[in-house]
Protein backbone atom coordinates (compact mmCIF):
# COMPACT_ATOMS: atom_id res chain seq x y z
CA UNK A 1 0.00 0.00 0.00
CA UNK A 2 2.78 2.46 0.90
CA UNK A 3 4.45 1.85 -2.46
CA UNK A 4 1.22 2.65 -4.28
CA UNK A 5 0.81 5.89 -2.33
CA UNK A 6 4.43 6.88 -2.99
CA UNK A 7 4.06 6.16 -6.70
CA UNK A 8 0.89 8.23 -6.84
CA UNK A 9 2.72 11.12 -5.16
CA UNK A 10 5.56 11.05 -7.68
CA UNK A 11 3.11 10.98 -10.58
CA UNK A 12 1.23 13.96 -9.17
CA UNK A 13 4.34 16.15 -8.86
CA UNK A 14 5.32 15.23 -5.29
CA UNK A 15 8.24 13.25 -3.97
CA UNK A 16 7.98 10.54 -1.33
CA UNK A 17 7.95 13.15 1.47
CA UNK A 18 4.94 14.84 -0.19
CA UNK A 19 6.95 17.94 -1.08
CA UNK A 20 6.19 19.36 -4.52
CA UNK A 21 8.75 18.46 -7.18
CA UNK A 22 9.69 21.63 -9.01
CA UNK A 23 10.90 21.88 -12.60
CA UNK A 24 12.38 24.71 -14.62
CA UNK A 25 10.21 25.70 -17.57
CA UNK A 26 11.50 27.77 -20.48
CA UNK A 27 9.15 30.58 -21.49
CA UNK A 28 9.46 31.90 -25.04
CA UNK A 29 7.74 35.00 -26.40
CA UNK A 30 6.47 34.85 -29.99
CA UNK A 31 4.55 37.18 -32.30
CA UNK A 32 1.20 35.66 -33.12
CA UNK A 33 0.90 34.49 -36.71
CA UNK A 34 -1.92 35.83 -38.86
CA UNK A 35 -2.82 36.00 -42.55
CA UNK A 36 -0.13 38.62 -43.24
CA UNK A 37 2.61 37.84 -40.72
CA UNK A 38 4.54 34.72 -39.82
CA UNK A 39 5.17 33.90 -36.20
CA UNK A 40 8.41 35.47 -34.99
CA UNK A 41 10.51 34.82 -31.89
CA UNK A 42 10.36 38.28 -30.29
CA UNK A 43 13.80 39.82 -29.89
CA UNK A 44 15.35 36.57 -31.17
CA UNK A 45 14.82 35.17 -27.68
CA UNK A 46 16.17 38.16 -25.74
CA UNK A 47 13.05 38.23 -23.55
CA UNK A 48 12.82 34.48 -22.93
CA UNK A 49 12.95 33.43 -19.30
CA UNK A 50 12.90 30.40 -17.05
CA UNK A 51 10.30 29.93 -14.33
CA UNK A 52 9.94 27.25 -11.67
CA UNK A 53 6.72 25.23 -11.76
CA UNK A 54 5.40 22.21 -9.88
CA UNK A 55 6.15 19.30 -12.19
CA UNK A 56 3.07 18.55 -14.28
CA UNK A 57 1.55 21.94 -13.44
CA UNK A 58 0.95 25.15 -15.37
CA UNK A 59 2.81 28.45 -15.59
CA UNK A 60 0.88 31.29 -13.99
CA UNK A 61 0.75 34.64 -15.76
CA UNK A 62 2.02 36.44 -12.66
CA UNK A 63 5.27 34.42 -12.90
CA UNK A 64 6.11 36.04 -16.25
CA UNK A 65 8.57 38.75 -15.23
CA UNK A 66 9.62 39.62 -18.80
CA UNK A 67 6.14 39.76 -20.33
CA UNK A 68 5.99 43.55 -20.10
CA UNK A 69 9.42 43.95 -21.71
CA UNK A 70 8.53 41.54 -24.52
CA UNK A 71 5.42 43.64 -25.19
CA UNK A 72 7.01 47.07 -25.10
CA UNK A 73 10.80 47.04 -25.43
CA UNK A 74 11.37 45.00 -28.57
CA UNK A 75 10.85 47.90 -30.99
CA UNK A 76 7.29 46.79 -31.76
CA UNK A 77 4.30 47.06 -29.44
CA UNK A 78 2.65 43.75 -28.62
CA UNK A 79 -0.41 43.09 -26.48
CA UNK A 80 -0.72 40.45 -23.78
CA UNK A 81 -4.48 40.59 -23.24
CA UNK A 82 -4.92 37.14 -24.83
CA UNK A 83 -2.40 35.49 -22.49
CA UNK A 84 -4.38 33.25 -20.12
CA UNK A 85 -3.91 33.35 -16.34
CA UNK A 86 -2.59 29.76 -16.46
CA UNK A 87 -0.59 28.42 -19.39
CA UNK A 88 -0.15 24.76 -20.33
CA UNK A 89 3.43 23.45 -20.38
CA UNK A 90 4.78 21.14 -23.08
CA UNK A 91 6.05 18.55 -20.58
CA UNK A 92 6.82 15.94 -23.25
CA UNK A 93 9.74 17.91 -24.69
CA UNK A 94 13.36 17.53 -23.53
CA UNK A 95 13.17 21.00 -21.98
CA UNK A 96 9.68 21.80 -20.67
CA UNK A 97 8.59 24.85 -22.65
CA UNK A 98 5.79 27.39 -22.89
CA UNK A 99 5.37 29.52 -25.99
CA UNK A 100 3.54 32.78 -25.33
CA UNK A 101 2.01 34.23 -28.49
CA UNK A 102 1.53 38.01 -28.39
CA UNK A 103 -0.46 39.97 -30.94
CA UNK A 104 0.16 43.36 -32.48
Amino acid sequence: MALTVAAAGVLSGCNSSKNPVMADVKVEYWREKNNWLQDLHIGNGAYDETVSVVKGGKVKKEQLTKLGDACSKSGTTYYANKVPDEIEVEWETKTPTVKIYLHM
